[in-house]
Order: C-alpha cells, then structure tokens, then sequence
C-alpha cells in the first residue's frame, strides 16, 4: 500500500509505534473507539428539518452504544488534559534548569558569561536541541491526537444518527491539552537560546582557527578533552533511537496535515462561534 493510499489508522498506529513508550499510550484509542463505533447500529434517520447536529442545551435520547462511544470519548480527552498538564509543569521547571546553565556561557546581551567555558558550551547547545526536540513532539503529539479525535468522529457522524462532530470540536477548543501557548513559548526560547550558544561555539572555534599556527597543539588538545567528557555523558544508541523517533513522528505528521480534516476541522461550524468559544 503506498504512502498516499494508507488509511488513517494505519499510519496513526505506525507513528504510535516509532514514539517513546513512555508516550505511547497517551495516544487516543483509536481502534478502541472503532470498536465502539462499529456497535452502533446504522441509522440516518434526521429530524424533521434533516438536521442531525446537536444544538446546544438540547437533549436527544442515546441508545447505550451511542452513551458507550461518548464515555470512552470523554475519557480519552480527560487522559490527554492530565498528561499534558502534567508534561506542561515538568517542561517548564526543566526549562529553569536549563535557563541556570544557560546562564553560564551567555550574558543576557549574547556576548560570553565570566564562567564561559567550551565544555559548558556544548553540554548547554546540546541540553537545549534535547529539550527542543521534546517540545515539538509534545507539539505534534497534540496535532495528531486532535486530527484523530476529528477522523474518529467524522466516522461516528457517517453512522449514527447523531452528529457530534462540529459541537465536540467545539468543546476540546476549550480543554487544556489544546491550549498550547506555554509550550509555543517555550520552543520560541529554547531556538533563540540554541542558536546564541551555538553562535559562540562557532565564534570560539574561528578563534582558535585564527590562532592555530602558534599553540595549535595546546588549544586542540583542550578541544580534545572537552569534546571527550561532552560525548561521554551521552550515549550513542540513544542519540540515534531518539533522533529516529522524532523524524519518525514529524513524517507521519507532514504525511496527514494536507487531509481535509487538518484545513477544516470544525465542519460546518461557524468561524465566530469557534472564535468566541476561544475567547471566552
């Protein structure tokens, strides 16, 4: 099967399993809420207006399947706030963490700290492209868990008789795994800081390029050191699954974004009815 003609949950199972298991299975149980769905008997029948959508306030009578399928929703998007509340919280006491040594190689004006040193230098433009990438996968773990939830229930407004698609968009607008200004801020400062630390890097390097002709010997030889008690705090294997599991999700991703679900999630719902519900 190629890559354009993969069904969804195929490709969402395929990035479930290339992610970290200690994230995998925060993912929406998309083939728990199948099974939900496909106990739900067809039927199309409308109201007398044809209209199937959910007003607010209004109350329709569920059959137990439909009371089942909704419990489950609801149950994912709980088990979503508290993950991401919780990542969200550890993000940003890491972030403090990192800012402190941070602070050691780069003066608040860019230019280099009393307490600068090579070493420093890399361990901190390696801490901070680590705790990038954990911020852009929290970033894509958020985008493709609500691409599922707008997948799962397109699917249940083809077979019920009962669309929940548009209101419920509508509702996880409002829930705090959506609400990703922390984390847009975070990697908006952790890229300005990876980029000053690493402009330092370079600057001392041309230095020492400079210099090289009269104590090169001296200044490689501390090059050397530095760079063999940086590489040794770090594993290769881990380096590399880790990378791996970041471009395996960052594919998957640029592999849905394109789909009609991604450009116009909210259905037939208004724009200023989503634009209020944002506000509010």
């Amino acid at each position: 099967v190629s890559a354009g003609a993969m069904k969804f949950g195929q490709k969402f199972t395929e990035m479930i399993a290339a992610t970290h298991p200690s994230v995998s299975d925060q993912f929406l149980c998309y083939k728990t809420l199948k099974k939900c769905l496909k106990a739900i008997p067809e039927n199309k029948a409308t109201t007398a207006n044809g209209d199937t959508t959910v007003k607010p306030g209004e109350k329709r009578k569920l059959t137990d399947e439909q009371r089942l399928f909704l419990k489950t929703l609801n149950a994912e998007l709980q088990k979503f706030n508290r993950f991401f509340i919780s990542a969200e919280e550890d993000f940003v006491m890491k972030e403090t963490k990192l800012e402190a040594a941070y602070r050691q190689v780069v003066n608040t004006d860019g230019s280099r700290a009393p307490s600068f040193t090579m070493q420093r230098c890399r361990a901190s433009c390696r801490a901070l492209a680590d705790f990038h990438g954990e911020l852009v996968l929290m970033e894509h773990w958020v985008s493709l868990n609500y691409t599922a939830l707008v997948k799962i229930l397109k699917k249940h407004d083809k077979r019920s008789n009962l669309s929940l698609r548009s209101p419920f968009l509508v509702s996880v607008l409002q829930q705090p795994f959506y609400s990703t200004e922390v984390l847009t801020q975070l990697i908006t400062k952790t890229e300005s800081r990876f980029r000053k630390v690493n402009a330092l890097i370079a600057s001392r390097g041309n230095e020492a390029e400079a210099n090289g002709e009269t104590n090169g010997h001296v200044a490689n030889g501390a090059d050397a050191e530095d760079n063999e008690d940086v590489v040794a705090t770090v594993s290769t294997a881990e380096v590399s699954l880790s990378l791996s599991r970041t471009k395996a999700a960052m594919e998957c991703w640029n592999g849905m974004k394109d789909s009609d679900s991604i450009k116009r999630p909210l259905g037939d719902v208004p724009v200023l009815q989503a634009k209020r519900v944002r506000s509010s």
